[in-house]
């Protein structure tokens, strides 16, 4: 992967986390706590990549 490819995808997963972060909350507070847990899963999945994306063997 290029170095700018590689900072593109970074940015749109952090985007992609902010974003997730703010639909949790929202779930939260409509009660709706398996759409909270779903979001959650996700926001899991995307800091996976992300760390395994800015990590340095």
């Amino acid at each position: 992967m290029k170095p700018e490819q590689l900072q593109e995808m970074v940015q749109w997963l952090n985007q992609q986390i902010v974003h997730i972060n703010h639909a949790i909350n929202e779930a939260h507070k409509e009660c709706n706590y398996g759409r909270e847990s779903q979001y959650e899963g996700m926001r899991d999945a995307f800091m996976r990549c992300l760390n395994k994306l800015t990590t340095v063997d």
